[in-house]
């Protein structure tokens, strides 16, 4: 089976695949950390790539944030999108891939920006290795 080609082109205003917004003026840098963690998660997979363009997915994540008394907690969630992009069943939106998997989150006391992009690294990093074995499960039934 060729390799399973893993999209990370974040450059879409209106569908963005990594979505940091609630972090204000650390958004950038959070998405930016976001899609180094996924080229570096699938890097590490001999059966997935981020350079050749052909039949795989879009891995899309979004940063929530929960106050948790003087710390704030930080979710990643994740949705495995097909790619190239079809519409699903029904002609409403994209073909998603059903997992199951919990996002992770992380707790941080203070507002020290690297602290926080570190754990929202790590979250997506263990979001990518999740999402690996129903992505190559999917990839059979395509």
């Amino acid at each position: 089976m060729p390799q399973i080609y893993v999209n990370t082109d974040n450059s879409s205003l209106t569908n963005k695949l990594y979505n940091a917004g609630k972090l204000g003026k650390s958004a950038a840098a959070a998405e930016k950390k976001m899609q180094q963690a996924v080229v570096e998660a699938i890097s590490k997979a001999p059966d997935f790539n981020t350079d050749k363009v052909g039949k795989g997915y879009s891995i899309r994540m979004k940063v929530l944030t929960e106050p948790v008394g003087r710390a704030t907690k930080y979710t990643v969630t994740v949705e495995i999108i097909r790619y190239p992009s079809i519409v699903a069943k029904g002609g409403k939106g994209e073909e998603l891939v059903p997992t199951m998997s919990k996002p992770g989150s992380a707790t941080v006391e203070g507002g020290s920006e690297a602290d926080i992009l570190d754990a929202i690294g790590e979250l997506t990093k263990n979001n990518v290795k999740v999402s690996l074995p129903v992505m190559r499960i999917d990839m059979t039934r395509r």
